[in-house]
């Protein structure tokens, strides 16, 4: 499990809206180019900030990393 591969990913996607866009119709075809847990890779096809947090990204990331993952914004 990797805290830094999960930061990486939620700064990617606050920079690229295509990557963005992906993340939310298509992620296994993104996550499969990162080395991520099924707890991670389940926290991000999620966009649950309380899986996020527990996976040990900060809050205000987590907020973040959900808003962005998630199919019901």
């Amino acid at each position: 499990m990797s805290v830094q591969v999960l930061k990486e990913i939620v700064f990617v996607a606050m920079g690229d809206e295509s990557f963005r866009q992906k993340m939310v119709f298509n992620p296994d075809e993104m996550l499969s180019r990162y080395d991520l847990t099924q707890e991670e890779l389940m926290a991000l096809r999620l966009g649950s900030k309380e899986r996020l947090e527990a996976l040990g990204l900060d809050a205000g990331l987590a907020t973040y990393g959900a808003a962005l993952f998630s199919k019901r914004r």
